[in-house]
Order: C-alpha cells, then structure tokens, then sequence
C-alpha cells in the first residue's frame, strides 16, 4: 500500500487538481505515447497482442484484493484528488496504414489493488490491436500491462495487472440505488483528468451486443477516451466504471425544408456503466 507520506505528495501535486497544477494535456498525453512506442518498438513488451486477446477469455480470477468502502463523506476537491490518484490513462501502441509512426489508443481505467490491478473496459482491454500497452498515472509514472487476469465481454469490464505495486486504489463498495449522487473522473477527447458530477438514473439490461447485461445508467457527462474511468461516490469508492454512450435524437418534420429532411435534433445522452457487481464477479471468492 502507498506510503501516507508519499500518497500526500501525490495528492499536493495532482495535473488538474488546482491552479497552481493545470493539466498540460498535450505533453502528458505524449508522454504516455513515447513510452508505449518504446515498448513496442523493441519488442519489450511482456504481453502480446495475441496473449491478451486470449487472456480476455479467462472468467475469473483470485489474484485481486479489494479494499474495504470507506465512510467518511468527501468534499468535492478531495474526491477529485482521490480519483486522481488512483485513475490511470491507459495507451495501446498501434501502427497505421498510413505512416511509419506509432499511435496510441486511449482509455481510462482505475486501479482497485495497490499491487498492480487496473479495472477498465473489455472493449479496452479486448479491442485494441496494439503491439503495445501501458498506463500513465497521475504522478507521471509508466506500467507495462503484462497480463490480463478476467474479462467479462457482455459487462464490458476487465482486470489488468501492470508492472507497479504500493499504488494509490480506490475501494470497491456494493451497487448504490438510483438517485444516488456519484461523480465520474476519466480522460475524455485528450483531456487529462476530467471530473463531473450527478446521479444514478437507473439500472437497466442492454440488448444487442451486451445480451441483456446490467449496466448503471448515469446522468454525469462523458466522451471517448472515457471508458473505464472510475463512477465514484460521496465516499470516494469505486462504484462503476465508464462503459459506452447511447445517443436519443428526434428527427421533427416541423424542420424540414424544400423537401429536405431536417437535421436530427438531440435530445439526451444515456451514460451506460459498469456496475460495482460486474467488477466484484470477475474475483472468485
């Protein structure tokens, strides 16, 4: 577990968290593109794209420990930094068709055992083909994912394990009910270290490609790069995690024009996440 000393040093000096400490964007995210590239550029990397597409096969696993729910309520900034410090940036190191270069997929996802175990997305952890992957986190450090311990694909969740220990984590706690107040902290669009804030809608099945799985749905805002970041609550523990969005448009016939039809209008964004239980389910007990 990270020393207190050291976790105080990290919370005072969070990208993000204050004024004094804005975000560069642009240099962290490039940060984590070198050091994914270097990984893959030398073949030094200790899990293939191959042995993690396989991995993501395996159902469960015991090699995680959770941490026990806190109880005390937090303020806003102090969620913020506790977010922080547990969150990673992930990075997948691919090449295109186009150029020479190496290019970086990215998510989000946080860690829930200080001895290395990172939960995000299995469409993070499943649909990247990168030759390559690694986390940032918060303090500027970079891990190599070197395994893949359970991965749910209708849940959309994963556990990783990455090249770190005595890491900052957030404790896992039980679904909260709806109207719940949580916050979500994540990466969206090249932008470090997001946090927003709102309730739990409802829980629901998702059809189609999720087979009836139950997901969270939140009203907190979220864009790509987001998945796998970590729904908080009052307390600071982890109750979900960032999965997908689903759009609502109304095409109204009152807007068309000349014969045209009229633009799709939006009217809401469903935020659809992973709940607590998924991420509980992928340890055998």
């Amino acid at each position: 577990m990270l020393l207190p000393t050291l976790l105080a040093a990290l919370l005072a000096n969070l990208p993000g968290a204050d004024v004094d400490h804005a975000a560069d964007d642009r240099a962290i995210f490039a940060r984590l593109e070198k050091a994914t590239a270097e990984l893959a550029e030398g073949g030094k990397s200790p899990l293939t794209a191959a042995q993690r597409l396989e991995q993501c096969k395996r159902a469960q696993t015991t090699k995680v420990a959770f941490r026990a729910p806190a109880k005390e309520t937090l303020g806003g900034e102090e969620t913020y930094r506790r977010a922080a410090a547990a969150a990673v940036l992930i990075g997948s190191a691919y090449k295109c068709d186009k150029c020479t270069r190496w290019h970086n997929s990215l998510a989000s996802g946080v860690v829930v055992d200080p001895d290395g175990v990172v939960a995000t997305n299995h469409h993070v952890a499943a649909g990247a083909n990168g030759e390559a992957m690694g986390v940032l986190t918060a303090d500027g450090r970079f891990f190599p994912v070197t395994e893949v311990l359970a991965a749910n694909k209708d849940r959309d969740v994963a556990l990783l394990r990455v090249a770190g220990k005595g890491l900052a984590a957030l404790p896992l706690r039980d679904d909260a009910g709806a109207g719940a107040p949580i916050y979500c902290y994540s990466h969206p669009a090249n932008s470090f270290g997001c946090l927003s804030e709102g309730v739990i809608a409802r829980y629901c099945r998702l059809p189609g490609e999720r087979n009836g799985a139950v997901f969270m749905q939140i009203t907190a805002d979220y864009a790509r790069g987001s998945s796998g970041g970590p729904i908080l609550d009052r307390e600071g523990n982890l109750i979900g995690l960032v999965s997908s969005t689903s759009p609502v448009y109304y095409d109204s016939p009152a807007g068309a024009k000349d014969g045209k039809a009229a633009a799709p209008n939006l009217q809401m964004v469903r935020h659809n996440c992973v709940t607590a239980r998924a991420i509980r389910e992928l340890v055998a007990r």
